[in-house]
């Protein structure tokens, strides 16, 4: 089995989502980035409990460019405290070179 590396994220807004996941596939910093929502988190936020609507990214790449995708996620991200996690995935070959073809 190939790894790849899946990437997540939310944002406030459909165009702020947008505006990221074109982005980054321009810059070929990731071969796919899936948009859903929205959703509603429930959080605690310097003392108070809050909920908004969210709108979640999960964005594939391959693992030489984990770096470069969360370097520029955390320069852009609108949030002051983003959450941005990965984890590597076992994925077919013709995906992992799917996706290698695609970053660059």
């Amino acid at each position: 089995m190939q790894k790849i590396c899946i990437i997540h994220t939310s944002v406030c807004s459909r165009s702020e989502a947008s505006l990221i996941a074109t982005t980054l596939i321009d810059l070929k910093l990731c071969a796919c980035v899936q948009m859903t929502g929205p959703g509603i988190s429930t959080y605690r936020w310097k003392g108070k409990v809050e909920q908004a609507e969210e709108y979640y990214l999960s964005i594939k790449t391959n693992i030489n460019h984990k770096d470069r995708v969360l370097e520029w996620l955390h320069q852009v991200h609108p949030y002051e405290l983003p959450e941005i996690t990965w984890d590597l995935r076992d994925c077919s070959a013709q995906y992992t070179e799917w996706v290698d073809s695609e970053v660059g």
